[in-house]
């Protein structure tokens, strides 16, 4: 048997060796450094030319390219005409309302039209709103059950030019509906835009936005402002844009118009929320924008609950953030309810009159373990979670100048947006703000929420 000599060598180190292996370390560190300094400028380069970026029209809408003309799937017939059989299921309605409440649909999606007839609209019939359903061309084989529909309730416009596709309806149904309100004769103070999923509270909205901005001094209500959007101001970082947020804006009359005319100037083929700002920057258009709060529209998250059944917020919920749960007396618009569920849990929390009281919780709160972790990473600042949805706006863009928010433009300092501030208040219950901006061509545009506490 052999025995195998397992000892090893002791090193043996050499002066010249020492300080070879020393002199490498020293070149890997420099070259490091360098390395590293190098990567920082490029970082501090590129983040100075993002903040000079100005806005672009995005082609991509849904995950489909809206510059290639599609032709429709079927053939665009006319829709027949479709009179009410009887108006006895309707309530007496006056002669003129001055404002028009538009849900844009899809023609199939009749469960959803009557959950939305049996539910918000039916509960605020008081309110002096028309309630109309906008669908596209519903093609061959529905064409006729939509006719009966709306001979039973006379709440549908069919824009039968326009296919019922998803590109279509995410591009230019909108403008084309405001196209036909146009050639219809029809005329109201304000129209107002909703998607499917989104729950209005009809008498607050009217209460706090539309009556101050109404008067009888006439035979009917007219409206004494011009130019005007109410909506919530979102900001587009894809298309580096703001513009109000889709799922509810209301627009005066003139808005109507002038949106018409410039779709047949420009003819914008983009995301239907972000046409309106983008044909307004092209034509170097002016309006005032009045913003809602995100305790008064805001997407609903039913994580954010009390954990009792109910749509009602926990205790430590953030009502500014962009999504949360029910509370206080502010909610206007709650989107995101596409399931019925979660549709008659809100439902649930209103009245005829508007959002019920916040009922003292029966059983004590149950919070997940998620939402706890994303309270505490927010509160560190590890999080943007609950951010308002108007401190994303890029504030490098902004300056607080002489009582007013100047929004700087991109390219040309000369030209600046000057927003100027309005607060209503209603002690303990709101403070409406009202921001107005000047267009600076293909400037950037935005404004900025001020702080003030209701008295």
């Amino acid at each position: 048997m052999i025995a195998l000599d397992k000892s090893r060598p002791k090193p043996s180190w050499s002066r010249s060796a020492v300080l070879q292996r020393v002199s490498r370390r020293y070149a890997r560190f420099v070259f490091t450094a360098i390395f590293l300094s190098f990567t920082f400028v490029i970082s501090l380069s590129l983040l100075q030319a993002r903040s000079t970026r100005t806005w672009s029209v995005e082609t991509t809408v849904h995950h489909q390219d809206a510059t290639k003309s599609r032709p429709p799937q079927y053939p665009l017939l006319p829709f027949p005409e479709s009179p009410l059989q009887s108006d006895s299921n309707l309530p007496d309605a006056p002669s003129h309302r001055p404002w028009l409440t538009a849900v844009i649909c899809a023609a199939q999606d009749v469960d959803r039209r009557m959950l939305i007839r049996s539910t918000w609209m039916r509960l605020f019939r008081d309110t002096p709103f028309d309630p109309r359903f906008v669908v596209s061309n519903p093609g061959p084989d529905l064409i006729e059950a939509v006719r009966q529909e709306n001979r039973t309730f006379g709440d549908m416009i069919v824009l039968d030019h326009i296919p019922e596709d998803d590109l279509t309806a995410n591009t230019i149904k909108t403008l084309e509906f405001y196209k036909w309100l146009l050639n219809s004769g029809l005329k109201y103070e304000f129209v107002t835009k909703l998607d499917t999923d989104l729950w209005l509270n009809a008498p607050a909205f009217w209460q706090r936005y539309l009556v101050p901005r109404l008067s009888n001094h006439t035979t009917h209500p007219t409206a004494t402002v011009a130019k005007t959007i109410i909506g919530q101001l979102y900001f587009s970082d894809t298309g580096y844009n703001t513009f109000a947020h889709g799922s509810m804006y209301t627009i005066s009359w003139d808005m109507v118009r002038m949106l018409v005319s410039l779709q047949g100037r420009f003819n914008v083929i983009t995301g239907e929320d972000a046409a309106v700002g983008i044909l307004m920057h092209k034509a170097r258009e002016r309006a005032s924008f009045v913003n809602l709060r995100g305790t008064e529209k805001f997407d609903y998250d039913d994580s954010d609950s009390r954990g009792d059944g109910s749509a009602w917020a926990r205790q430590n919920s953030h009502t500014e953030a962009t999504s949360h749960a029910l509370r206080g007396e502010g909610a206007i618009a709650i989107h995101r309810l596409k399931d019925d569920k979660l549709w008659m849990k809100v439902a649930d929390c209103f009245d005829e009159k508007g959002i019920k009281p916040t009922p003292t919780p029966v059983v004590p709160e149950r919070q997940r373990l998620l939402i706890r972790i994303k309270d505490l990473l927010y509160s560190l600042g590890l999080s943007q979670e609950f951010t308002p949805l108007f401190e994303k706006i890029p504030k490098d863009l902004l300056r607080y100048e002489r009582g007013n928010w100047i929004g700087l433009a991109t390219q040309d300092p000369l030209e600046h947006i000057v927003i100027e501030l309005e607060a209503v208040h209603v002690p303990g219950v709101y403070v409406a703000y009202k921001y107005r901006f000047i267009t600076g061509g293909s400037e950037f545009i935005t404004g900025v929420r001020a702080e003030i506490p209701a008295a």
